[in-house]
């Protein structure tokens, strides 16, 4: 993405990984970490991501064994699903918040 070359960046950054983290970046895998996942996951996605294909979402939610949500917005690329549908995000993150704490008697409102 910023064409820089990967040593030293990325052996230093699985350094601090480990250090930090407690696992290299080899170690990393979303698709294991989810199908162990306990707690409930909302995916929110652009449909026009250049960076992470929609594809790899669609696939982590699909073998999520808790519960999980796939909140896909079009015409969004990395990271702008909340600039393309503002409305439709906040309803979407407030609906799980409520859905997922309701043991806990609160209702959630982030965006008001």
């Amino acid at each position: 993405m910023f064409h820089l070359p990967a040593f030293p960046l990325l052996d230093n950054m699985n350094l601090l990984t480990n250090a930090k983290a407690g696992y290299s970046l080899k170690e990393a895998d979303a698709l294991s970490a989810v199908q162990r996942a306990t707690i409930p996951i909302l995916y929110i996605h652009g449909n026009a991501d250049t960076f992470v294909p929609t594809d790899m979402t669609k696939e982590l939610y699909e073998v999520t064994e808790s519960e999980a949500e796939l909140f896909l917005v079009d015409d969004a690329n990395h990271g702008e699903a909340f600039v393309m549908d503002q409305k439709a995000y906040k309803r979407k993150v407030e609906d799980f918040l409520n859905a997922h704490l309701s043991t806990s008697n609160l209702s959630i409102d982030l965006f008001r």
